[in-house]
């Protein structure tokens, strides 16, 4: 989805590439707007909205994810898609190409209005799932839901967006619940994928309903109002479910490869969809045991001290010389001190699989194709990039009207239905317009009445991996897969959960119904990933410690006080509102006159004598002490430099890379968006314009990194060189390239090839 916003508030919608783009701009603080009456009027556009109508946003393909049975019909037989199934596209698509010549006056062509309410004569249709909420669908299929309570509000919600994405909202909760093989059918894939996510964050319901149940004893009246809202949202979802049992138009044709009508939600499932969505785009870490096999490698090869020089080298955790979005201070986290060796746990050899129950799959299980529904699904799921979002956030006194921009595209890849959904919620104490990932209701990225926020993931990390000592309760030798382990002085069982599904073939799939038993193990640090052996054979259990385990839906805190006008108004009750979520993602705000970006993180503190990124041992030596504090975490105001650049790059000097993450080195492509936003305050004596910062994006997003940062040196080392004709030629088409600005862009919308098309092979070779 992307976005723009100037003068008012600021959203950003979220699209799924290098391009997605919002500009939020200056956003004019003023009195909250006061509360609706219950007469449920007709939305006035523009009521209470301060971005004075320079708010926009780009949402493709479409809002409309429901394709009933007669729309798929049509489209198989004549090839016309629902009314707004795609009609976002095409802004989105023509916007690298009218980048060059882009005005303000121009940003209609590419973007829609984003401003509060609808406009006059853009009203497309009304709904009314109760008597206390209205639901009022604009030009473009987009929800304006209004509440006589904030209950009303979000149950309106929940049937908006069951009514846009309902099965894409199914597979979601069946893919966070690790039930996906009895929804879409049996096939190893899905079967694997369920494991993946139960490796992950394994609740059973009543356990996901004891944290929705456990936020009013956590955040009091706000907890409290959250657990309301989640449980009206449902009710919303369920009111949608029982219109399509009346009503066949309202039901997604894709429920049919289901052989199941949609059953009930209940709150739980949430936290199902919300542990997904943090473990694709909130999370970090937890690749200790791969890196233990790259560090034993090059020990093996270049011996003990030059092994481990290596793996530092290759990890580049806090090169001084990397890409930074805070530039000018040092934010130190996960800096070890002097390593104690024995605090860290290599397995024998960790490239060697793991065994046991949660490693186990069902006999001959890679047999049973997938049915075509599942597998468009499952690559719809599987294709969703983690780290590929990008923010340009300007300040005002870069700004060609005194007022911030900000452009924010968050990626979430492409397919149809989008991921997200997009919608206005307005009740008596929340009011924000934006992104909704689909099954949680609320707007996570999006803007209030006077300010805009979005993110992009930050991958800061919050997961370990540990090596459990494996023990026998009675004394004796344990057994290579034994469900004890020691941990302070005492051999503790494990416990073990296991989560049964039954899987039958869907329309395409083949295979007989199959129960499927996948067993899971916990410890005291969290899941059990399987076994393997350490310290000349002895047996030990791989687990993954999540700091964020069994609070996956806690960050919904923070997420409903940004919609409240009252509790969020300027950029210190914003950044409030960030230190409540827990997954990690990079923050940016813009108003009419402030920029901020808090990372947020529930970021453990390691000992300093542990090595973050190699394995630890569980046996209680090495165990967190605690969590960053909120102002330890990387965050600035009004940055000196006059903008925010992220596109997925180190927040901040010091702050150390996860261990997983080993491309924070001196080359990155949030270097793209620097340069062009210096060659765009270059050319417009350092004032920007809304359009200016666009245009910094969209050139940025089809340019090639390795063609800005390698290939010069490259020219230069190979200058004055006698080389053979086919080379010369192979030269000629780099410089030449390079000087175009080393784009990967097509000449003519229409071409298979780009451009440069021989300079881009011979870079890519």
């Amino acid at each position: 989805m992307t976005r723009l916003t100037t003068r008012g508030s600021a959203r950003r919608v979220t699209l799924p590439v290098a391009v997605v783009l919002a500009i939020a701009a200056a956003i004019g603080f003023g009195a909250a707007p006061a509360a609706r009456s219950a007469t449920l009027p007709q939305p006035t556009y523009q009521t209470g909205d301060y971005a004075d109508g320079r708010a926009m946003s780009i949402l493709p393909p479409g809002e409309d994810g429901l394709v009933n049975a007669t729309e798929a019909l049509q489209y198989e037989t004549q090839g016309t898609r629902p009314a707004h199934n795609d009609d976002q596209l095409s802004k989105y698509a023509s916007l690298v190409d009218g980048a060059p010549s882009l005005t303000d006056a121009t940003l209609g062509n590419y973007f829609d209005d984003e401003s509060f309410g609808i406009k006059p004569g853009d009203l497309q249709r009304t709904e009314a799932p109760r008597s206390d909420v209205v639901i009022y669908r604009d030009g473009h299929d987009v929800p304006h839901i209004y509440g006589d309570t904030d209950a009303a509000a979000a149950f309106g919600a929940g049937y908006a967006q069951a009514e846009d994405r309902l099965f894409l909202m199914d597979v979601l909760r069946h893919y966070g619940a690790g039930t996906l093989s009895s929804f879409i059918g049996p096939s190893c894939a899905d079967e694997q994928m369920d494991h993946d996510q139960l490796l992950l964050a394994p609740y059973t319901p009543a356990q996901a309903q004891a944290q929705i149940d456990a936020l009013p004893q956590k955040y009091g009246a706000q907890g409290a109002l959250a657990k309301s809202m989640l449980t009206a949202y449902v009710d919303g979802v369920n009111a949608y479910i029982s219109a399509t049992q009346t009503n066949p138009e309202l039901l997604p044709a894709d429920y049919a490869a289901a052989l199941l009508p949609p059953q009930p939600w209940v709150p739980g499932d949430i936290v199902d969809v919300a542990g997904l969505i943090g473990g694709i785009f909130g999370k970090g870490g937890g690749s200790e045991i791969a890196n233990a096999a790259l560090y034993q490698y090059l020990v093996k090869k270049l011996g003990p001290a030059a092994g481990a020089q290596a793996f530092a080298n290759f990890k580049t955790q806090n090169d001084p010389l990397a890409p930074t979005t805070v530039v000018d201070k040092s934010f130190p986290y996960m800096t070890p001190g002097t390593v104690d060796p024995a605090t860290t746990a290599l397995p024998d050899d960790a490239t060697k699989p793991l065994t046991g129950g949660p490693t186990d799959t069902t006999t001959g299980c890679e047999g049973v194709p997938t049915s075509p529904t599942a597998l468009a699904a499952i690559a719809s799921l599987q294709s969703m990039p983690q780290h590929m979002s990008n923010a340009l956030v300007v300040n005002a006194s870069r700004s060609a009207d005194g007022h911030p921009i900000a452009v924010f595209g968050p990626q979430v890849s492409y397919f149809s239905p989008q991921i997200l959904s997009e919608e206005e919620i307005v009740s008596p104490n929340y009011h924000a317009m934006g992104a909704s990932f689909p099954g949680t209701g609320l707007v996570e990225l999006g803007r209030g009445p006077d300010f805009a926020w979005s993110a992009t993931s930050a991958g800061s990390d919050l997961i370990d991996q540990r090596l459990e000592v494996v023990c026998d309760p009675n004394g004796g030798t344990p057994t290579a897969t034994e469900a004890y382990y020691l941990y302070k002085g005492k051999c503790l069982p494990m416990t073990h959960e296991t989560f049964s599904e039954t899987a039958v073939p869907k329309p395409g799939g083949s295979g007989a119904p199959t129960v499927i038993n996948h067993d899971i193990y916990l410890t005291v640090h969290g899941i059990v990933q399987g076994w393997t052996t350490a310290n000349d054979g002895k047996p030990v259990a791989v687990v993954t410690q999540r700091s964020t385990y069994n609070r996956d839906v806690d960050s919904v805190v923070g997420f409903l006080q940004w919609g409240q006008p009252a509790l969020t108004h300027d950029v210190k009750t914003w950044m409030a509102g960030a230190t409540k979520i827990l997954y990690t993602f990079n923050w940016f705000y813009v108003d009419n006159e402030h920029t901020a970006y808090y990372v947020s993180g529930l970021d453990p503190v390691r000992p300093a004598n542990v090595d973050p990124n190699l394995p630890t041992w569980g046996t209680g030596g090495s165990e967190w002490q605690g969590f960053l504090a909120d102002d330890k975490h990387v965050h600035e105001t009004d940055p000196a430099q006059g903008f925010f650049v992220s596109w997925n790059n180190k927040p901040a000097p010091g702050f150390s890379a996860a261990d997983e993450q080993y491309g924070y080195g001196q080359a990155y492509r949030s270097q793209m968006l620097v340069d062009q936003l210096h060659a765009q305050l270059a050319a417009h004596g350092g004032k920007l314009t809304r359009a200016d910062v666009v245009q910094a994006m969209a050139t940025a997003a089809t340019q090639d990194l390795d063609g800005l940062t390698v290939l010069p040196d490259l020219l230069t080392y190979l200058g004055g060189r006698s080389e053979p004709a086919g080379v010369t030629a192979m030269l000629t088409e780099l410089r030449s390239w390079l000087s175009d600005g080393a784009h990967r862009l097509k000449a003519n919308p229409a071409d298979t090839d780009y451009r440069h098309a021989a300079a881009v092979a011979i870079m890519a070779s």
